[in-house]
């Protein structure tokens, strides 16, 4: 299992437990910090730097009108071969 769907299972075996022992008034409170939600995007935007690194992108082609005519342009083959993401702040 991946460290990414340990929290989720977690999740799911409190409520089984919650269920199980017929808690009335069974619920979830969560506190998110600032810190946390940091490192929260942090982790965001490394897995989807990871993701994007060395994707394709479809092929592109087509025409434009343009002050000087028209212009035809065709882009093949293209890959990401780097991707720049910051976290901004919340």
């Amino acid at each position: 299992m991946t460290s990414a769907g340990r929290p989720f299972l977690l999740l799911c075996c409190w409520f089984v437990v919650a269920d199980v022992c017929g808690s009335a008034n069974a619920g979830l409170k969560i506190g998110l910090s600032q810190p946390g939600l940091n490192y929260a995007a942090s982790v965001a935007v490394r897995q989807m730097s990871a993701k994007v690194q060395g994707a394709s992108l479809p092929d592109q082609s087509g025409e434009s009108h343009t002050p000087v005519g028209k212009v035809h342009y065709e882009v093949k083959n293209t890959r990401v071969g780097g991707i720049i993401l910051s976290v901004i702040g919340f």
